[in-house]
């Protein structure tokens, strides 16, 4: 590997102890990804995170709670982008996406929304919390595209074919996730109104 784009992509000087090259993480493709992101408003990433960290257990035997994770997944974005570059290093798939600085985005957008959520509570202020949150659930989610390129080149499928096509749940998550947000904004003019 070029030692150029590998000092792009270390999140550490660390390896982790396991052998990153028989891991395999939630592979889907990005389409895929994006319509259930998009249309969960960014719920999505609870399951993306435990079926990642859930993959990354069974593979390693690693003592990790997934569901915690998964929960908490802002804060565990940087270790699971550092297992996704450990691996792409020791199989030596090159794919420049600055695991550290995207990661390091992620968090601050996601505390920056609910800082907005927090701040701004008045009712005359509805229409700018939900464009604002709007706006930074698709910074994130631009953020995460490519960690999903990363992790589908890691499993050696970087267009995600296994995982393309749409299921009942899939479905029944966007269509909860659509309702859900149509309710807020609806509640939110209401009450500006």
């Amino acid at each position: 590997m070029n030692p150029a784009t590998e000092a792009g992509n270390r999140l550490s000087k660390t390896t982790l102890s396991c052998d990153d090259k028989r891991i395999n993480l939630y592979v889907v493709s990005v389409s895929k990804f994006l319509l259930l992101y998009g249309l969960t408003a960014g719920g999505y990433m609870v399951y993306w995170s435990y079926r990642n960290w859930a993959s990354y257990k069974a593979v390693t035997g690693v003592q990790i709670t997934p569901v915690m994770r998964a929960a908490l997944w802002p804060f565990f974005i940087l270790p699971l982008f550092e297992v996704v570059q450990n691996g792409l290093d020791r199989t030596e798939r090159c794919y420049f996406w600055q695991p550290e600085t995207r990661g390091l985005l992620i968090m601050l957008l996601v505390m920056f929304s609910v800082l907005v959520s927090t701040l701004f509570t008045r009712p005359s202020d509805a229409v700018y919390v939900l464009f604002t949150n709007a706006v930074l659930i698709a910074g994130c989610c631009a953020m995460l595209v490519a960690a999903q390129r990363a992790i589908n080149m890691l499993a050696g499928d970087p267009q995600g074919s296994v995982n393309k096509a749409l299921s009942y749940a899939n479905f029944a998550w966007m269509v909860a996730g659509t309702l859900l947000m149509a309710i807020v904004a609806y509640m939110e003019c209401t009450i500006q109104g």
